[in-house]
Order: C-alpha cells, then sequence, then structure tokens
C-alpha cells in the first residue's frame, strides 16, 4: 500500500513538473478551504466546513441547509429590489470557547454573490429586517449549535447565486446555490415569514 502510495506521489509530481506548476498540497479536509472566485470548487448546500470565530476566537462549524426565495407580498417586508433570498445556516460551536459569526462591519460574514459576479452583503436593502424566530443564532455556546438565518434582499436574476462566507481569519467559503427552493426548512421559512 505504501509503494502504491509512493508511486502516486511521484507520478503527481512528475506530471506537476510536465506543466511547470506546484504539486497539489494534500489537505485533510479539501472541501473546508474553497478558494473566494469563480464556480469551480464550491460546495452543495448541505455542505459543512469548520471556520474560525469571529475577532479569530473559537471555531464555528457551519452549515448551509436550506434556501427559499421570497417573492414580493410573501413576507410583512417590502423588498427594495424584487425579492428576498433566505438561508438557512446550522450553526455549531466546536472549541471549548463560545463565539459568533463574523458581520460585514468587520469585513466578514455573508455575502450573496450573483450570477453576474455582483457581491451583496447580508442584510442589505429590506432584508436587515427580515427575522424568522427559528433561524436567529447570535453568539453560540460551546459544545451547542442554533440556526442562523442569512438573508439577501435581491433581483429575479440574481437567483441561483454563490453563498460567500468570510471567517475570523479572513478565509472564504463557498456554496454554489439552487435557482429554487431546497432544502428541509423551507414550508418552516415561509410559515414563519408570512405577512
Amino acid at each position: 500500500m505504501r509503494r502504491r502510495i509512493a508511486a502516486l506521489l511521484l507520478a503527481s509530481l512528475a506530471l506537476a513538473g510536465c506543466r511547470g506548476e506546484a504539486p497539489p498540497k494534500p489537505d485533510a479536509n479539501p472541501t473546508a478551504r474553497p478558494s473566494a472566485t469563480g464556480s469551480a470548487g464550491a460546495l452543495a448546500l448541505g455542505t459543512r466546513v469548520e471556520t474560525v470565530g469571529a475577532g479569530g476566537l473559537g471555531r464555528l462549524e457551519l452549515t448551509p441547509t436550506s434556501i427559499a426565495y421570497l417573492q414580493a407580498g410573501s413576507t410583512s417586508e417590502k423588498p427594495q429590489a424584487e425579492g428576498f433570498v433566505f438561508v438557512t445556516v446550522k450553526v455549531v460551536a466546536t472549541a471549548p470557547v463560545g463565539t459568533a459569526q463574523t458581520s460585514p462591519i468587520s469585513n466578514g460574514g455573508w455575502s450573496w454573490v450573483a450570477p453576474d459576479g455582483e457581491a451583496i452583503k447580508q442584510g442589505n436593502g429590506s432584508a436587515f429586517n427580515v427575522v424568522a424566530e427559528s433561524f436567529n443564532a447570535s453568539f453560540i455556546s460551546p459544545g451547542t449549535f442554533d440556526w442562523a438565518g442569512v438573508v439577501f434582499d435581491v433581483k429575479v436574476t440574481q437567483a441561483g447565486g454563490m453563498l460567500l462566507y468570510t471567517d475570523g481569519a479572513g478565509q472564504a467559503y463557498r456554496w454554489a446555490m439552487p435557482k429554487t427552493d431546497s432544502g428541509p426548512q423551507v414550508a418552516q421559512i415561509k410559515q414563519e415569514l408570512a405577512p
């Protein structure tokens, strides 16, 4: 088995050398560090990542689980664009200290990257006022989890974008999001936000 692994590594090094590229670096958890550009290598809805908490303190495991597209009239809040994107996120504190997610004010937190590349910060437009009681996590105590809701005020053409999170260490994580409602909490989101 060790010979086979060694042979594969040598072959990889040889191919990288032929193309003039550095060999790929092994990563214990390759899905936890996707880059922030393009859709290649983006995670799927439901994929969890281990991140650094706000201010570089603690560790959070984040898992976007559902996405709901809410058109004008489906909530008591009127969008400034054409509707809202509401994403549920399971947030788990995995270190001995509690922590919170980073926020846009600290140049981190959540963004929606539209298909045309426009970056939209969490809580933009009227999205700040769209709050579901079951998805309203803030500080997470050690060894516990809670549910957060991430909301964006978007145009219809901005559906199917990329969900981007930048953690307390400046590391970015990306999920390619479906263009339609998806995930187990969609009905609950719509029920809680109904006018």
